[in-house]
């Protein structure tokens, strides 16, 4: 009870607790029609790489990721989580019309998923940065774990009522996406009732756009730790969402199933991914969290490689819970620890850089499509993992090299390892290597505003 306890503690915050219903609810409605993109692609093309290119549209996340970054610094997060949830909205709505007037192509799915990765932008940053203001310090970890774990819930109550309402009643995809865009009824409300805008820096000390743009890749890229858990989870957004794309055209050619059954193996992927989650929600900030975030990394390469040789649908459906579970997991382990040692000021600039991977599965999904409709399906799945798992040993090694550098004063890993009693070695090696000098968890206490307070200096 006491582990469960502490994988909940952050929603014991009531303005936390609102935001993460929020997400919750949005995330349902995000992932249901993320599911069913591809599978309107290829039910209307019948091609792997018309899959790829109806989900293209998020590459506009690479070119507006940045910019949403800087904004979530900049201004106050309500207006801009509010904005980022009426939006999508009205795509989704639009969407569906389409869909159920029959009048629905290629092009514009992808201008679908070109605005709604384009509000991903913003929505991604804002809202992660204004979790550090709506949780203390030492429970940024579980928060960033919570709000990735919500993630996932989503990825079991969207792709299930898909399966329920489109393969055992027959409704139709377009009418899904109706119903999905009603539960923004319920968001928007949420929202609104969070207490406080979170904070804005003073219109006096912005800089110019492109150069605080520039200093939070600088701020990502100049600290070996931040920049190789980037560039793994970009690798594992671009891997582990290439199953999405290959799913449906899998279980078309390989398997002579419906290309509609794509949402009862997402709906797997969430089941399994959900007590995953739970879990690893009151270990991320303990020390176990980096051999746990490779060991997952590792387990996705796996999983992939076991949905390219599932022999048959039933093994298929029992495999799939592997690379769902794996997927998830590693998504969130990377996030937590990656937020937990940023420095508040520039959350939204990081988080920004960090959701950019979208946009970069976004512009190799067609990739993937059309090396699929070249070798084949799972022949695709296989370099797919083993391109992870390079990346993954390579990320290990990076960790070995880096990992007694000391931790930052000013982030939530430097307050959470000041509050806790030195490991023996750690003693015998003196201050070297500890986070910041004699900080008691007292005093950790007192500098806890200022932190929040940082992202109001001059840059």
């Amino acid at each position: 009870m006491g582990h469960l306890r502490a994988s909940f503690e952050a929603l014991g915050e009531r303005e936390f607790r609102l935001l993460w219903s929020g997400s919750l609810l949005a995330t349902t409605a995000f992932m249901t029609t993320f599911i069913l993109v591809p599978i309107v692609a290829y039910e209307i093309t019948g091609s792997y790489a018309a899959s790829g290119l109806a989900q293209a549209g998020m590459v506009s996340q690479l070119i507006f990721g940045p910019f949403g970054g800087v904004l979530a610094d900049r201004y106050k997060k309500k207006p801009l989580v509010l904005g980022s949830q009426i939006i999508p909205c009205m795509i989704i709505v639009a969407t569906g019309a389409l869909i159920v007037a029959d009048a629905i192509t290629i092009p514009m799915l992808f201008a679908s998923t070109f605005l709604m990765g384009a509000t991903f932008s913003l929505m991604g940053p804002a809202r992660q940065s204004w979790v550090v203001e709506l949780v203390p310090p030492r429970l940024l970890p579980n928060a960033v774990a919570l709000q990735n774990m919500s993630i996932n819930v989503a990825a079991v109550l969207g792709p299930l009522a898909a399966s329920i309402l489109v393969l055992s009643m027959g409704l139709n995809s377009g009418v899904l996406y109706l119903l999905v865009a009603a539960l923004f009824v319920v968001v928007v409300p949420l929202t609104l009732m969070i207490r406080g805008s979170g904070a804005a820096t003073p219109k006096e000390q912005r800089k110019a756009v492109f150069s605080e743009m520039a200093a939070g890749l600088s701020y990502i890229t100049s600290r070996p730790q931040l920049r190789s858990l980037w560039l793994l989870f970009i690798v594992v957004v671009v891997t582990g969402f290439a199953l999405q794309t290959l799913i449906p055209g899998l279980l078309s050619q390989e398997f002579n199933r419906s290309e509609q059954e794509a949402t009862l193996i997402a709906t797997i992927w969430g089941v399994t991914a959900l007590p995953i989650n739970i879990v690893l929600a009151g270990m991320v900030g303990g020390r176990f969290a980096w051999p746990l975030l490779f060991l997952s990394s590792a387990s996705l390469a796996g999983g992939i490689w076991l949905t390219a040789a599932a022999p048959s649908f039933a093994v298929l459906l029992i495999v799939s819970g592997v690379a769902g579970g794996a997927r998830s997991a590693v998504m969130l382990l990377n996030q937590a620890i990656l937020m937990a040692n940023t420095r508040p000021e520039y959350f939204g600039r990081v988080m920004s850089w960090v959701f950019m991977a979208f946009g970069v599965q976004g512009l190799l999904a067609p990739v993937w499509g059309i090396v699929a409709d070249s070798i084949g399906g799972r022949e695709t799945l296989y370099v797919v993992g083993l391109a992870l798992l390079a990346a993954t040993v390579l990320m290990m090694l990076s960790r070995a090299r880096t990992r007694h550098i000391p931790l930052e004063v000013g982030t939530a890993a430097a307050s959470i390892a000041a509050e806790q009693p030195p490991e023996p070695e750690a003693a015998a090696r003196g201050p070297l290597t500890a986070p910041s000098p004699a900080v008691s968890p007292l005093f950790a206490a007192r500098l806890a505003p200022v932190v929040l307070m940082e992202g109001q200096k001059p840059r």
